[in-house]
């Protein structure tokens, strides 16, 4: 189970701000009450909605917030100038491209880009 959204009640804040109101009771005294601060949040921190996040996907990002959306892989030297302009038109329609030039067997490649 997953919290993400939180609803937290605040009694700090309005003292550091110095945040009052004014209350009369029954017998027309005035005086000054502390309010309570009521925070929500939708996702919580950023920090605990990656963590679920990581946790949900193990790790496996879905393609809209992969750091890498694609791969490019050369099978051979004399197509590394191919895979470069690949990797550069998929770049300029703005994704977030790798692109493995390396001596690696094609399996290697495939499976380093897989990770």
């Amino acid at each position: 189970m997953h919290q993400c959204a939180t609803c937290q009640l605040d009694f700090n804040l309005p003292e550091r701000f110095d945040l009052s109101y004014q209350v009369t009771d029954e017998e027309g005294v005035v005086s000054k009450q502390r309010p309570v601060m009521i925070h929500r949040a939708i996702l919580g921190s950023l920090e605990r909605f990656i963590a679920v996040l990581i946790e949900h996907t193990a790790g496996k990002f879905p393609f809209w917030v992969s750091p890498r959306q694609a791969c490019i892989v050369a099978v051979a030297p004399k197509y590394y100038s191919y895979a470069e302009s690949v990797a550069s038109q998929l770049g300029d329609e703005g994704y977030r491209v790798k692109c493995d030039l390396g001596g690696d067997t094609l399996k290697k490649k495939i499976r380093n880009a897989q990770l």
